[in-house]
């Protein structure tokens, strides 16, 4: 073999026409003489052995990873590992297919290959975890929480390591590491908070606060409002909403008003009360000591939930706001009666927050014209627990000249916080006859009446 040196040409100037003179460069050229047989022999070897050298370096790895999908069990993971043995990926998939057969002979296997994992990726935070696995299931449990504790120093940030931390130390009774780790996931983690949050509660001792368990910060508390509201779980929204309802940017509307809808189903009145006002953006405030929210219909429509006004449609009535009839302000509550035979109807209503035991005065006014039915139209109150009527005022039917006063006593039974007060119309008191005409109603009141015998 004989090395020797030759000058290259200066293939830029050349392309570009340049005069330069070519620059000398001294380039190794391998030269082999295959005169003899023995000669030829060696180049065919040198050849054959540099060709499977390149394809195992070059084509190993990509072979591996063909063959170590993701859907790999052990024995296709081991074949990948043939192919490309220094993979520390590969050794740790391995070690989990080997825990979790979790005899002797496979917890032997995890172990070698999680150290020789080790070997090639010192830190890796979830090599150590595996590690920690691999130790607790051989009962050694010191050895497993050194392991433990070095994979969340390595990456403290990772949420899906925190919540395999976190089951790990449910599975050695250890409350207060897993409390620690299933904060941080309530944090960081929406996918899990729930579940995260569940876990976390029933470890709680009856005299600890659910508090140090719920985020500071807006969005991870956004969250978690979501997630209570979603089991409809009124003490953790309670919760997460005092916590939240300050910061900004603002509650989402859809979760200020399935918070609202959840303490009105609880029976919370008071609470829901305290806080509507704020959750609403459009609505009439009601005048100092009225229960009542836009009784005088004044907002630029109906919300149909929460503490405003809702409808439901019913065939042959048309309910809306008049801008043309109003016996205060600038609008009222229009009801159109078409040919509505053989039935009553009681689809408009408003839930109210009162106070326990109280007496309060339900009062309207209301106008019709030609409207027919067997005892007019009227205004209710009943319980929000069964419908039960604590009070109705007295009917208007036919046509009236002008706007008549409707007006009840109400005594609110001990232990109620929230009424309906309910529009009913009777049906004709002949079932072929329709229940027909307008009515309109304005001015709608619930306050407290003066004294015990108002």
């Amino acid at each position: 073999m004989v090395t020797e040196a030759r000058a290259a040409p200066n293939r830029g100037a050349e392309a570009l026409g340049s005069r330069a003179e070519p620059r000398s460069e001294a380039v190794p050229v391998l030269l082999v003489r295959v005169d003899s047989r023995a000669a030829r022999v060696l180049l065919w070897v040198l050849v054959v052995v540099g060709a499977g050298w390149m394809a195992k370096t070059i084509a190993g790895p990509v072979i591996a990873s063909a063959v170590a999908d993701v859907r790999a069990n052990a024995a296709r993971l081991e074949q990948a590992l043939a192919w490309d043995p220094g993979d520390a990926h590969l050794h740790q998939r391995l070690a989990a297919e080997y825990l979790a057969l979790g005899d002797a002979a496979g917890l032997d296997r995890a172990r070698r290959h999680l150290e020789t994992a080790l070997r090639r990726r010192p830190a890796h935070a979830f090599t150590w975890l595996g590690l920690a696995r691999l130790d607790s299931l051989a009962g050694d449990r010191a050895r497993a929480r050194r392991a433990l504790d070095l994979a969340v120093l390595l990456s403290p940030h990772d949420v899906n390591l925190r919540w395999e931390a976190a089951l790990l130390a449910l599975e050695w009774g250890e409350r207060d590491l897993a409390l620690g780790h299933l904060a941080y996931v309530l944090i960081a983690d929406p996918n899990r908070r729930s579940t995260a949050f569940d876990l976390a509660r029933r470890l709680l001792r009856p005299e600890e606060s659910l508090t140090a368990l719920v985020p500071a910060k807006a969005q991870p508390l956004t969250d978690l409002l979501e997630v209570a509201l979603g089991h409809q779980d009124a003490r953790l929204a309670q919760l997460t909403w005092e916590r939240r309802v300050g910061l900004a940017p603002p509650i989402p509307e859809h979760l200020r008003r399935q918070y609202v809808e959840l303490l009105l189903r609880t029976g919370r009145g008071a609470a829901a009360r305290a806080i509507w006002r704020d959750v609403v953006s459009d609505g009439y405030a009601a005048p100092a000591g009225d229960a009542m929210w836009n009784g005088g219909f004044e907002a630029r429509a109906l919300l149909g939930w929460g503490f405003d006004w809702q409808v439901l449609e019913v065939p042959g009535v048309r309910v809306g706001l008049d801008g043309g009839q109003a016996a205060e302000g600038r609008q009222s509550l229009r009801l159109m009666f078409t040919r509505v035979r053989g039935s009553d109807f009681a689809g408009v209503w408003q839930t109210v927050a009162v106070e326990p035991g109280r007496i309060y005065r339900l009062r309207a006014l209301a106008k019709a014209s030609g409207l027919v039915t067997r005892s007019g139209l009227k205004l209710q109150v009943l319980t929000t627990d069964g419908g039960r009527v604590l009070a109705e005022t007295e009917g208007v039917s036919g046509t009236t000249s002008d706007w008549v006063r409707l007006e009840s006593r109400v005594q609110i039974p001990a232990g109620v916080s929230l009424v309906q007060v309910r529009v009913r119309c009777d049906p004709p008191r002949d079932p072929e006859d329709s229940l027909a005409g307008k009515v309109w109603l304005d001015d709608v009141r619930l306050v407290p009446a003066e004294g015990a015998g108002a």
